[in-house]
């Protein structure tokens, strides 16, 4: 089944899952980055395909049981909860993350949104990702009109040599969809 996560699937899950570390009395604590959060929080996009986060560390065994019963009881895939995010995360001069929600044994945290925009720029996929839509969305939140400030902010969580040919051309073409001349 490759199904998406809305907003309300997503909150679902997470009430559970804190239901199930509640009942176990284990406590958790989640960073979630990418689709995810763009769905919850920036109510962009519809719905994402898997949660992209970093897990506490925690009793592994007792949470991998917690989570094959998640998986079961949402009929989820075995890759709803993706980790991957691990490998670009070592890329980031510093991370700034918030507080997004907190349960009784359970909280999620989440990069503040210039971290989250230096890391879509940096990923500037093409489609399918959604890497150009977030980027929009989130430098218009962030009233960022100016190339420079920009600029500002990828510096502050991306080393620049990172930046290349890809992010450049993803650049110009996010100032020309914003209106502005970015060349």
């Amino acid at each position: 089944m490759n199904e998406l996560f809305n907003k309300d699937k997503l909150l679902s899950i997470f009430e559970y899952l804190n239901e199930r570390l509640r009942e176990n009395q284990l406590q958790l604590e989640i960073t979630v980055y990418g689709g995810s959060i763009m769905t919850m929080v920036y109510d962009n996009r519809p719905a994402t395909k898997d949660i992209d986060c970093v897990l506490s560390d925690v009793n592994h065994s007792l949470l991998e049981n917690i989570l094959q019963e998640v998986k079961f009881t949402f009929g989820l895939n075995d890759d709803w909860l993706n980790e991957d995010i691990k490998e670009p995360l070592k890329s980031l001069i510093k991370e700034d993350k918030e507080v997004y929600r907190v349960y009784s044994n359970f909280k999620i945290l989440k990069p503040k949104a210039e971290q989250l925009l230096a890391m879509k720029i940096l990923a500037a996929r093409p489609e399918p990702a959604k890497d150009f839509v977030d980027a929009y969305i989130l430098c218009s939140e962030l009233g960022i009109k100016d190339k420079a400030v920009l600029f500002d902010i990828i510096s502050r969580y991306v080393p620049l040599k990172l930046i290349g040919e890809r992010q450049i051309k993803f650049i110009k073409y996010l100032g020309e969809d914003l209106g502005y001349d970015w060349e």
